[in-house]
């Protein structure tokens, strides 16, 4: 990956792009992916990512998150809020757990039960020795392709996402350096 991706000043929570392997498969209009070997067990990884406490520091858009009532503990169907910015544009949005299979997958939609929602994956594949793990965090925004419903459709938002995606799985595997 070239250096200018990882740029720091760009934002500030880069801190290990050398690790990050973007996808090799042809780009798609509302698809991105990016994967990377932690230094940490699968079951230490998934507990990270499932801390909704933790979880935004690991994000270049994400500043904070909240559990939606009646929510209160990670579950399938357990919904939550997360608070975002970028740039000066500030929003929320609100997730909806779809998958927690410890400590292989955990994924969430947003808006949650909508036709076009965006859906965030994490997939976790252990090392044999069971010491690291390969860590792939992907998204499926279809809403993207959708003019005529996504406001404005934000010019690269698609090439935004997926330098998110990079930028989270940096910042994931130096957590555990």
């Amino acid at each position: 990956m070239p250096d200018t991706d990882c740029d720091p000043t760009s934002v500030a929570r880069v801190l290990a792009c050398d690790a990050v392997k973007m996808s090799d498969s042809p780009q798609e209009p509302t698809r991105g992916q990016a994967s990377v070997h932690v230094d940490a067990s699968a079951d230490e990884v998934f507990a990270y990512l499932t801390d909704i406490d933790r979880l935004p520091g690991l994000s270049p858009e994400n500043q904070r998150c909240e559990w939606l009532a009646p929510s209160s503990e990670m579950a399938v169907g357990s919904r939550f809020r997360g608070h975002n910015k970028a740039g000066d544009y500030e929003w929320h949005a609100d997730c909806e757990v779809t998958v927690l299979d410890a400590p292989r997958a955990f994924a969430y939609e947003v808006p949650p039960r909508f036709e076009h929602a965006t859906t965030w994956r994490y997939d976790i594949e252990p090392d044999a020795d069971g010491t690291g793990c390969t860590v792939t965090e992907s998204f499926h925004a279809p809403l993207l392709e959708q003019p005529d419903i996504y406001p404005g459709k934000i010019e690269g938002r698609r090439d935004n996402l997926q330098k998110a995606c990079e930028i989270t799985m940096s910042n994931l595997a130096a957590a555990f350096d």
